[in-house]
């Protein structure tokens, strides 16, 4: 895998949990549901960049 694919599974991986971060900023203006499904779907979308980079990273070795 190239430099520049590594480099945007890693920006990827360092913008979720800093958007959650920034949500956790604004909890206090959403009902509970709200906040769980959103942490929900930052943390489905963590483990899918993180399965994309590995089946990228050996699909290309």
């Amino acid at each position: 895998m190239h430099w520049f694919r590594k480099a945007r599974y890693a920006i990827a991986l360092v913008v979720m949990p800093l958007a959650g971060l920034g949500f956790a900023t604004q909890i206090d203006e959403y009902s509970t549901p709200y906040v769980a499904t959103v942490y929900l779907m930052l943390a489905g979308m963590f483990v899918l960049t993180v399965g994309l980079a590995y089946a990228d990273q050996s699909l290309t070795e």
